[in-house]
């Protein structure tokens, strides 16, 4: 009975092991019902492919997705390390570059087990110095005692002002930096107390074009492009082409332009769902997202363009989507959040088969042998053969019939026993050794019998 019920049992857990695991899986990959991502300030590009990557989450999946507006590159990265944010745009360098102004405090570490993983790199940061048009400022040497507004504290451009002011060998000390933002900036353009500004954004940001458009303002040139690149590794060449942003005179650029740009990557935590950063790098690399927000170089190169990481680790989610014939079939974060529960249930049923292995033989230790019934037939036909010493004349036909017996039980027994239970079994080995030795007494005992019976015919004669 027990073990009918034993055996229910493991079949209904069979039948609804798959069921339990499909519900795992699904409770394991399901999407967050909320994100954040962090986007920068109001004025920045960053915040504008905030706003439509939103737009376009809330349209594909059950999320909520809300913006945080910061200060730029150095806060989303904190915010990512910290888990008060699940996407952050950043710019590759500023945390490093940024450090130099504080070299008493250490650099926040990446935590081991929850690293920060790369997404995409959606366009090229471009570096620009733009001054007044009827400024006296003719050349980037002509910027030191000036007033320049090299970005807010922590934002992407304050950390390509300063490889730029050191390329150029202008200490902090030799202007008066301006930390603005870029309201601030126009505003200050307007009244003429600031002298000049360091921007890096994208070619296609509005503040480029609310002050270039206007033909009020020209961008310097910057020189020696390629001792710049070789020494700041986020760095790479980049040319404005002549006419970007006025084609009617003045011409703004007048002719090409050489500068750097740096990219522009979109970054989260390891621990974000996989399937969530394949949903947001899809939505990325759709020519959609990128027509609508004029990634040109995005549109235009695809892939290659955007998985350009700079030292970031690629988030698992968007390498399945760069590398589909590499995606596992089962979610990478199903099978480690439950590596320690399959661990768990193949112990269980390891300890379950030992401990009814271990009942099993105490039971069958417990109940009569099969042997025990022949056994104790056997002890009796010993009794019987002790009480017949074959000295009398009417004890032969009693001894054959013990010897009958004996071999009447021994083959009995084999019937009822397998070849491989009397290859295992050692009791059977023990049950035939004594039907021989017994068979042995009894033998002997009549060849006494029949010796004497001789010897009286031999006498007689």
């Amino acid at each position: 009975m027990k073990r009918s019920l034993f055996k229910i049992l493991v079949v209904i857990l069979l039948i609804s092991l798959p069921v339990m695991l499909r519900q795992s899986y699904l409770w394991m990959t399901a999407l967050p019902s909320q994100i954040t991502i962090a986007a920068g300030h109001p004025e920045g590009r960053y915040h504008g492919m905030a706003v439509q990557l939103k737009t376009m989450l809330e349209q594909q999946l059950p999320i909520d997705v809300q913006i945080l507006e910061t200060k730029g590159s150095l806060e989303n990265l904190e915010l990512l390390r910290s888990g008060k944010a699940d996407l952050g745009f950043y710019q590759p360098g500023t945390e490093f570059a940024l450090a130099a102004l504080k070299p008493g405090q250490p650099q926040t570490k990446i935590s081991a087990t929850d690293q920060i993983c790369f997404i995409a790199n959606l366009y090229s940061q471009v570096l620009h110095v733009i001054v007044p048009a009827d400024s006296g400022i003719k050349s980037v040497e002509e910027l030191k005692g000036r007033r320049i507004a090299i970005g807010q504290q922590g934002s992407g451009d304050l950390a390509a002002s300063l490889p730029l002011l050191r390329h150029l060998q202008i200490g902090l000390d030799e202007i008066n930096p301006a930390y603005l933002s870029y309201q601030e900036v126009e505003e200050q353009f307007g009244k003429k107390t600031l002298d000049a500004v360091i921007v890096t954004v994208g070619i296609e940001a509005p503040v480029l074009h609310h002050l270039l458009e206007t033909g009020k303002y020209r961008i310097l040139e910057i020189p020696f492009i390629g001792a710049l690149t070789r020494k700041e590794s986020s760095f790479y060449e980049y040319e404005i082409p002549a006419g970007m942003f006025r084609r009617m005179g003045p011409t703004i650029p007048p002719q090409n332009l050489q500068t750097v740009a740096c990219g522009a990557h979109l970054l989260t935590r390891e621990s974000v769902s996989d399937d969530l950063i394949s949903e947001v790098t899809l939505i990325i690399l759709h020519e959609n997202f990128s027509r609508q927000m004029h990634l040109n170089e995005l549109f235009a190169q695809g892939t290659v363009f955007a998985r350009d990481t700079q030292g970031f680790p690629i988030h698992s989610g968007a390498d399945h989507v760069y590398n589909p014939e590499l995606k596992p079939f089962l979610n990478s974060e199903f099978v480690e959040a439950t590596e320690g529960m399959r661990s768990f249930i193949v112990s269980m049923l390891i300890a379950a088969y030992l401990l009814f292995r271990w009942a099993q033989k105490r039971r069958d230790k417990a109940k009569e042998h099969k042997l025990d019934r022949y056994i104790r037939q056997l002890v009796e036909i010993e009794m019987k053969q002790m009480r017949v010493d074959g000295n009398h004349p009417d004890d032969g036909p009693a001894l054959h019939a013990l010897l009958d017996e004996v071999t009447s039980l021994r083959q009995d027994t084999l019937k009822h026993f397998s070849a491989h239970e009397l290859n295992e079994d050692r009791a059977t080995d023990a049950f035939l050794e004594m039907c021989h030795a017994l068979s042995d007494k009894i033998n002997a005992k009549l060849l006494g019998w029949k010796i004497d019976r001789l010897g009286e015919k031999i006498t007689r004669s």
